[in-house]
C-alpha cells in the first residue's frame, strides 16, 4: 500500500497558523505593556477650593480665591490645569482656564502692588519659603503657579494676589479675574455670595481629574 502525506499537510498548516497567532499576540501584548509604562501615575491629593465675594485684608476687602492642599502627594503646579465654569447674570456660560505661569500687573491705586510690579495669577502663600511673590518682571517666579519650583505640599495654600490689592480703590483682583475670565467687581456678571463656580483641576501628565466640584461663593 502506498503511503500518502495528504493527511499531514492540513495539520502542519493549522500548527503554523497557531504559531503565527501566538507570536502576534505576544508582540501586541509587549507593545501594550510598553505604552502603559510610559504614562505618569496620577498623584493622590485632597484639595479644597474657596471663592470669596469680599475677603477682608485689614482695612479693605476684595474678591478672592484659595486652593488648599489638605493631604496627600506633593503637586507640581506646572503639571496642573485649572478650569472654571460660571453662568453669569445673563445666563451666559463663561469658561476660565489657567495652565502654566501667568503674570498680572498691579494698579496705581495700590500701595505695594503698583504698575511695574507683577504677581502670579496664583502663588503659594509662604513667604518664609519663597519670599515675596511680587516681582519687577512678569517672566515668572518660584512661588507662582506653573513654576517648576512651585510644588504644592500638604498644608500649602495657593492664593490670588488679593492681599496686595489695596488699601485704596479699586478693590478688584486681577488674579481672580484672569482665572474666571471676567471682572468679578462688575455687578452685571453676578459674582456674589451664593453663586456657583464649577471648578476642575487636572493632572496633565496622567490626564486624571484630581478636583471637580461646584464651589459656592461665600
Amino acid at each position: 500500500m502506498e503511503k500518502t502525506d495528504g493527511g499531514v499537510s492540513p495539520v502542519v498548516g493549522v500548527m503554523l497558523m497557531l504559531s503565527v497567532t501566538v507570536i502576534i499576540a505576544a508582540i501586541v501584548s509587549a507593545a501594550a505593556g510598553g505604552f502603559s509604562g510610559t504614562g505618569k501615575p496620577a498623584p493622590s491629593a485632597i484639595l479644597e477650593v474657596h471663592f470669596y465675594e469680599n475677603r477682608s485684608y485689614g482695612n479693605f476687602s476684595v474678591p478672592a480665591m484659595t486652593i488648599e492642599h489638605i493631604s496627600g502627594s506633593p503637586l507640581q503646579t506646572k503639571d496642573l490645569s485649572i478650569s472654571t465654569y460660571f453662568r453669569n447674570a445673563s445666563g451666559q456660560l463663561i469658561k476660565g482656564y489657567l495652565l502654566g505661569e501667568k503674570a498680572v500687573p498691579g494698579d496705581s491705586a495700590w500701595t505695594i502692588f503698583n504698575p511695574g510690579t507683577y504677581s502670579g495669577v496664583l502663588f503659594i502663600n509662604d513667604q518664609d519659603r519663597f519670599g515675596s511673590p511680587l516681582q519687577s518682571s512678569g517672566t515668572g517666579y518660584k512661588s507662582w503657579f506653573g513654576n517648576a519650583s512651585a510644588v504644592l505640599m500638604a498644608g500649602d495654600v495657593l492664593v490670588t494676589p488679593a492681599q496686595f490689592c489695596g488699601p485704596s480703590q479699586p478693590h478688584k483682583n486681577p488674579g481672580l479675574n484672569y482665572i474666571l475670565n471676567f471682572d468679578t467687581t462688575d455687578p452685571a456678571n453676578g459674582y456674589q455670595a451664593g453663586a456657583v463656580i464649577t471648578t476642575k483641576i487636572v493632572h496633565i501628565p496622567s490626564g486624571q481629574v484630581i478636583f471637580d466640584k461646584d464651589v459656592v461663593v461665600v
